[in-house]
């Protein structure tokens, strides 16, 4: 009875992997096209910081805004908010990950935006356990995943986002974790 318990509940696991996978890739597939109107880069950010928060207050995520102003930029709002939940969150996971390892990691993510030129920057630095030596080309590709649970698409999604956008987005290994960089124009 017990072997029967542990099969069933292997099961079920998979079933809802499955119907994970196979709602990412409808989404995926069906990514609309942008709506483009005048939003605040800023309130996204920090919204998605608190929403992410509500799964792990003990990570500090902290939002510098280097320009003596906020960002209003021409962009999806549905889709930014998307985007900066699911690298806050993959960041938060990295994060936690890492300290099941080393109990004395420190549990930073520091979100900066800058201007250079005509585009906006916005780095995402995280004490993570980075990209494991993996290019941006790689961790891009659909259905890739470091994650016991992941299904690949995540970040698939964020690259098309960012593409949409006319955007570039790289994910690079940066001293004690990760730093992902999002370059957007910036229409003053």
């Amino acid at each position: 009875k017990e072997k029967y318990l542990n099969n069933l509940k292997t099961i079920l696991k998979q079933i809802n992997q499955i119907e994970n996978l196979v709602n990412e890739f409808s989404d995926f597939a069906r990514m609309p096209k942008p709506l483009f109107k005048p939003n605040n880069l800023d309130s996204v950010i920090k919204d998605n910081i608190n929403l992410v928060n509500k799964f792990d207050s003990s990570v500090k995520i902290r939002l510098v805004n280097h320009l003596s102003k906020e960002v209003v930029l021409n962009f999806d709002n549905e889709q930014f908010n998307r985007l900066f939940f699911n690298l806050i969150k993959n960041s938060v996971e990295s994060i936690q990950e890492k300290v099941e390892k080393d109990s004395k990691t420190v549990k930073n993510i520091d979100i900066e935006i800058r201007q250079r030129r005509d585009y906006i920057n916005i780095n995402i630095i995280d004490t993570g356990t980075g990209f494991k030596n993996k290019t941006t080309k790689d961790i891009i590709k659909p259905y890739f995943t470091t994650k016991e649970k992941g299904t690949g698409l995540g970040l698939s999604i964020v690259d098309k986002i960012i593409s949409d956008h006319e955007g570039s987005i790289k994910f690079l290994n940066h001293k004690n974790g990760a730093k992902i960089q999002i370059i957007i124009p910036y229409n003053k």
